[in-house]
């Protein structure tokens, strides 16, 4: 149960950085957004690793150092996906990188008996029916959906390699797992940007909310980690996809966007799945 909040909790977190990160992109440089949030939590985590005995293996450092990896691209791919296309189509396609941990649970050992195969269908089939795009945006065409369906799917790859990584990494302390892949994002982020000669300065004023969604990620992966020690990873992992429901509720009562009925019956069954997963 513990294990449960903890991921739904991480649900929340990145469902409310990945409502606010695109949003603030439309009128900022992509990579100071990703970058600051990112870089306060690498500062945080190295400084909090001395809490923690002892250090971690060299294979749990490479699976941070790939955590970070795929958290990288999957950051970069979804942020364009949500740039050209709607967050209707970027959020469930991307919340489908639940599988490659939950494969990799079951090829660990992890029990997956009947009961919870249906509940993890029912919840990732719920996700991409809560966040399911309903009537065309004025200005999008087929070319830009498809495009953005295309940068989801890549996005989806990278959450789900991020995922996995962080499982393994973790066992070697909590914030070393954090801090080490935050060192790795941070390193192909800015090699990224110095690559595309991308702007890497904001004014003064907007550095506060450049913050929050680097923030919330680190707070969403420090849950997500400590969770994946107290419960099976292939059921921590997917309740942590539930973040585009969150998507979908912040969309509905922020921008006053209504939940067509494929909506609504996905947002429940989503939430049916993951009560299921909790109380196995």
């Amino acid at each position: 149960m513990i294990a449960a909040l903890l991921a739904a909790g991480t649900a929340l977190c990145y469902g409310v950085s990945n409502f606010v990160g695109p949003r603030l992109v439309r009128d900022l440089p992509l990579y100071p957004v990703l970058i600051s949030g990112q870089l306060v939590a690498l500062v945080v985590s190295a400084a909090l690793v001395v809490t923690e005995a002892g250090g971690p293996s060299v294979r749990e450092v490479a699976a941070a150092g790939l955590a970070g990896a795929g958290n990288a691209v999957g950051l970069l791919a979804f942020y364009r996906a949500a740039a050209i296309g709607p967050l209707s189509i970027a959020a469930p396609l991307g919340s489908l990188g639940a599988v490659v941990p939950v494969l990799v649970g079951v090829a660990q050992g992890e029990s997956i008996g009947a009961l919870k195969l249906v509940a993890i269908a029912i919840a990732l089939t719920g996700v991409a029916l809560a966040a399911r795009p309903g009537r065309k945006r004025p200005g999008d065409d087929a070319g830009d959906r498809r495009a953005a369906a295309g940068w989801a799917l890549v996005s989806s790859l990278g959450f789900g390699v991020f995922l996995a990584g962080m499982s393994e990494a973790g066992g070697g302390g909590v914030f070393w797992a954090i801090a080490l892949s935050r060192a790795s994002l941070l390193a192909i982020l800015a090699i990224a940007a110095v690559r595309l000669s991308s702007p890497l300065r904001v004014g003064a004023r907007d550095v506060p909310r450049v913050l929050v969604p680097g923030l919330l990620l680190f707070a969403g992966t420090l849950l997500y980690t400590v969770a994946t020690r107290e419960g099976d990873l292939s059921v921590v992992s997917v309740i942590a996809s539930l973040a585009p429901v969150v998507i979908v509720a912040l969309a509905f009562t922020l921008l006053g966007e209504r939940l067509s009925r494929t909506q609504a019956a996905g947002a429940g069954a989503a939430m049916a799945g993951s009560v299921m997963l909790a109380a196995r």
